[in-house]
């Protein structure tokens, strides 16, 4: 048995010195489709404002309070943001050099808001406080959902998972190789 904890999947190889009759069983443990929709703690997941509140708004069942979505659309459909970006270039006589890029925004949104969505596939819904990263990229500002109590129930979830597969296996076949990937 193959245990990936960062993949989340157990594979579980039977026969494996015969080529005719080697076979492999592989179970994961998979987030939902409205999480992976979101993009939460996805750092290749990024959104314009306006894109962003289409998504939210066709989704507003996620919401407890219809309301707080419509704000939160409305406020994402008007976007405002100031940005100020600061660049420093210094080089010196003996060869060292330096090139310092800051870049800070504040804008209109609200620094979190709250869905209630399953984690994982199977799983029931559960209230998780979503905050907004914001990047600045060819003159436009990009959105990114993080949670970091979404990351720290998804690992707990995660483990958990494994570990009572794991537990399930060494009590039916104790002699049973298990390695951690």
């Amino acid at each position: 048995i193959q245990v990936n904890r960062e993949k989340m999947t157990i594979t579980l190889t039977v026969n494996e010195d015969d080529e005719y009759t080697k076979g492999t069983l592989t179970g994961s443990v998979e987030f939902s489709e409205i999480f992976e929709k979101l993009g939460i703690n996805n750092a290749e997941a990024a959104f314009v404002p306006a894109k962003l509140g289409q998504l939210l708004r066709l989704n507003r069942g996620i919401f407890a309070d219809k309301e707080e979505c419509m704000r939160l659309v409305s406020v994402l459909k008007n976007f405002v943001a100031n940005a100020k970006a600061e660049i420093q270039k210094q080089k010196d006589p003996s060869g060292s050099t330096a090139d310092v890029y800051r870049c800070q925004v504040d804008s209109n949104l609200p620094k979190s808001f709250t869905v209630k969505i399953p984690s994982f596939k199977g799983t029931a819904k559960e209230a998780i406080e979503v905050e907004f990263d914001h990047y600045l990229m060819n003159g436009e500002v990009l959105l990114q959902l993080v949670s970091p109590g979404a990351n720290e129930m998804a690992e707990e979830y995660r483990d958990r998972c494994l570990d009572n597969v794991l537990e399930k296996i060494r009590n039916i076949a104790p002699d049973i190789a298990i390695m951690e990937v």
